[in-house]
C-alpha cells in the first residue's frame, strides 16, 4: 500500500491497532447475575477516581490559568454526576451481563451518540466532553495500561487513525517500529516530533484500520511512503537488509561526530540539538550535539494529566537536563494551542487555532502559568547555564512586556547573573521587525516549520495541503536573508527543519548561518557533511 511519506526510515514489526477508546475492544467479557454489584461498585469506584482527579484539574488550572477555563471542569464534574445518578449503568449491566469495562463503553457511546444528534452547535459539542469523561473513568478502572499507548510492546507498528504531539512523546517511551496513520499533516507537530525521535511515519491512507489486523507483520517503508501487510519471507529478508545498511551508515557519520564542525576554508558552524524529552537528551550527547538549540518543555506538559507546579517543573527540568549541566541549553518557554493541545486544558474553540492564542500570546494573557515556568527556569538557572526563549512573537510590544515579567522575577528571585533572553522569529511580521524586537532581547532563534506555515498561508496540520508546505520555498529564504541582515552582530540560530535538511545546509551556511539546531539523529550526518563544504571561492 501506497501512502504518504511524514518520517521518513524503516520499521517492522507487530501490529498494534489503536481505534476510538469507546468502540469495543476485543471480546466483551460476561458475567454471572451474581457479579452485577461487583462490577457497579468498580463502576462507582472509577467515577470517584474521576471526580477527585477534576477537583484537583479544577484547582490547578484556576491556580495556573484562569477560573473560566476551571470551570470546564467543573462542569465536567456536574456531567459526571448526571451520568452516575442516570441508573443506565445499572440496568445496562443487569440487561447485557457484562464486565464494567464494556458496560462503561456502550453507556458513554449511546450519550455521545445523542449530542452528536441535536441540531444546536454548541449542544452537540457536548460529544467531545462525554468521551473525554468517558477516557477518564475507562483509565481508572482498566488502568493505566488499560488502553491506549500505554502497554505497547517495543517493536510494535501502530496504526491509528490521528496522532497528537502527546501520544508521540508516548511512543517514543515504548520504542515503537513506526507508524502508520489514516491523517497526519506533514508540518504537524506531531509529524515534528516523530521525525526529531526518529521514529517512521507513513499517513494518507484511509480505512487502513479496516485492512490490518491486531498482530500482522508490517514493513513500513516511510522514506518511499509505502507498507507492506503480511511478507513473504523474500520480501521480509530484503528489508531486514536494507535495514542493517541504515544501521552501518549511521555507525559511521558517528564515528567523528564529537569532533567540531568546520568547512573545508575554516568556517566553524555550531550544530546544536532540539530537544524535548529524556530519551532525546541521551541521543544529543551520544551523536556529539555541540549544546541544545532549542528545549521544548511542552512535552513536560504533554505527557501529564495536570499542569506541573513550580517545584514539579523544576524537578522534571533539573532530572532531563542533567547531562547537560556543560552543555549550552536554550529553554523555550512553553508553546501549547493550534496543534499541541494538552490533556488539562480545554480552551474555547477558536475559528483559527493556528491564529488564535498561542505562544506569547497565551503566556502573556496567564501570567500565572508564565511566572511558574520563568520560575522553575531561574532557579535552574542558578545550577546550570541556560537561555530562556519565548515562543511565537510578532509584535515588538508582546516581547517587550514578556521581558519585564522575566525582569521582575529575575528581582524577586534575586538573580543576579540572568539568563540570556531570546525571541523565536516564526511569522513574516517577526521576520521583518527584527531591529525592533532586538531592541528587548539578547538572542534570536529562526523556526522555519511556523514561519512556513505562514508565509506561504499552509496549515501545518492539514494533510490536505501537504504539497504546498514547502519550506525552502523562494519566498521564505528571502525572508530569512532579511533576518540575517537585520539581525547583524545578535546571535542566531536556526533551528526549524530547515536546518537539518543535508540538500539545503550549503545554502544556508552561504546566506551566513552559522548556528544550526537539528533532530538528535541528524547531528552526526550535518556534521560530516559541513566538513567537506568550502564557503569561500578558493584563491586565484
Amino acid at each position: 500500500m501506497a501512502g504518504l511519506r511524514v518520517s521518513p526510515g524503516l520499521g517492522m514489526g507487530s501490529a498494534r491497532v489503536v481505534g476510538d477508546a469507546l468502540q469495543c475492544r476485543g471480546t466483551a467479557q460476561p458475567i454471572g447475575e451474581n457479579e452485577v454489584e461487583r462490577e457497579l461498585s468498580r463502576i462507582r469506584a472509577a467515577f470517584d477516581q474521576t471526580r477527585t482527579e477534576l477537583r484537583e484539574s479544577a484547582r490547578r488550572v484556576e491556580a495556573q490559568f484562569s477560573s473560566h477555563l476551571a470551570d470546564i471542569f467543573r462542569a465536567h464534574e456536574m456531567m459526571l454526576d448526571s451520568l452516575l445518578s442516570s441508573d443506565d449503568f445499572s440496568q445496562e449491566l443487569r440487561g447485557s451481563l457484562l464486565s464494567a469495562g464494556a458496560v462503561v463503553r456502550r453507556v458513554f457511546r449511546r450519550w455521545r451518540e445523542k449530542f452528536q444528534s441535536l441540531k444546536d452547535e454548541t449542544l452537540r459539542q457536548r460529544a467531545d466532553d462525554i468521551a473525554d469523561i468517558a477516557r477518564k473513568v475507562l483509565r481508572h478502572l482498566e488502568g493505566a495500561d488499560g488502553f491506549g499507548f500505554k502497554n505497547l510492546p517495543a517493536g510494535s507498528v501502530l496504526v491509528v487513525q490521528r496522532l497528537l504531539p502527546s501520544d508521540v512523546v508516548s511512543l517514543a517511551r515504548h520504542h515503537v517500529a513506526a507508524v502508520v496513520v489514516e491523517s497526519l499533516g506533514y508540518g504537524s507537530h506531531a509529524a515534528l516530533l516523530a521525525r526529531e525521535k526518529g521514529i517512521p511515519i507513513v499517513a494518507g491512507l484511509p480505512g487502513i484500520l479496516d485492512n490490518i489486523r491486531d498482530g500482522d507483520e508490517v514493513l513500513v517503508d516511510a522514506s518511499r511512503g509505502e507498507i507492506v501487510v503480511a511478507p513473504d519471507a523474500a520480501m521480509r529478508a530484503e528489508f531486514q537488509e536494507r535495514l542493517n545498511t541504515q544501521y552501518a551508515t549511521l555507525a559511521r557519520c558517528r564515528g567523528a561526530c564529537h569532533d567540531p564542525a568546520h568547512t573545508l576554508d575554516g568556517a566553524h558552524v555550531i550544530v546544536e540539538a532540539n530537544l524535548g524529552a529524556y530519551e532525546d537528551v541521551a541521543l544529543a550527547v551520544d551523536n556529539g550535539a555541540d549544546g541544545v538549540g532549542l528545549f521544548r518543555i511542552e512535552q513536560l506538559y504533554l505527557a501529564r494529566e495536570l499542569p506541573p507546579t513550580e517545584d514539579e517543573l523544576l524537578d522534571e527540568l533539573r532530572a532531563v537536563t542533567a547531562p547537560l549541566r556543560n552543555t549550552p541549553l536554550t529553554i523555550r518557554l512553553l508553546d501549547v494551542g493550534g496543534d499541541k493541545p494538552v490533556p488539562f486544558l480545554h480552551f474555547p474553540v477558536e475559528a483559527n487555532p493556528a491564529l488564535g492564542t498561542r505562544g506569547v500570546r497565551l503566556l502573556l494573557e496567564y501570567p500565572q502559568l508564565t511566572q511558574t515556568q520563568l520560575c522553575a527556569l531561574l532557579r535552574l538557572s542558578r545550577e546550570q547555564p541556560i537561555r530562556v526563549l519565548v515562543p511565537m512573537v510578532t509584535l515588538e510590544d508582546d516581547i517587550e512586556a514578556i521581558r519585564r515579567l522575566f525582569d521582575a522575577t529575575c528581582g524577586k528571585l534575586h538573580i543576579e547573573q540572568r539568563p540570556a533572553f531570546g525571541a523565536m522569529i516564526e511569522t513574516p511580521a517577526a521576520a521583518l521587525s527584527v531591529p525592533a524586537i532586538a531592541k528587548h532581547v539578547d538572542f534570536l532563534c529562526v523556526g522555519t516549520n511556523d514561519l512556513t506555515q505562514y508565509t506561504l498561508a499552509v496549515g501545518r496540520d492539514d494533510p490536505t495541503v501537504n504539497r504546498y508546505f514547502l519550506d525552502n520555498h523562494s519566498s521564505l529564504l528571502r525572508l530569512l536573508g532579511i533576518i540575517i541582515a537585520d539581525a547583524g552582530a545578535m546571535p542566531l540560530t536556526l533551528c526549524g527543519e530547515l536546518a537539518g535538511r543535508e540538500e539545503m545546509i550549503p545554502q544556508l551556511l552561504t546566506m551566513g548561518f552559522r548556528s544550526l539546531s537539528v533532530a538528535p539523529a541528524l547531528v552526526p550526518g550535518a556534521k560530516a557533511l559541513i566538513r567537506t563544504l568550502r564557503l569561500a571561492p578558493p584563491a586565484d
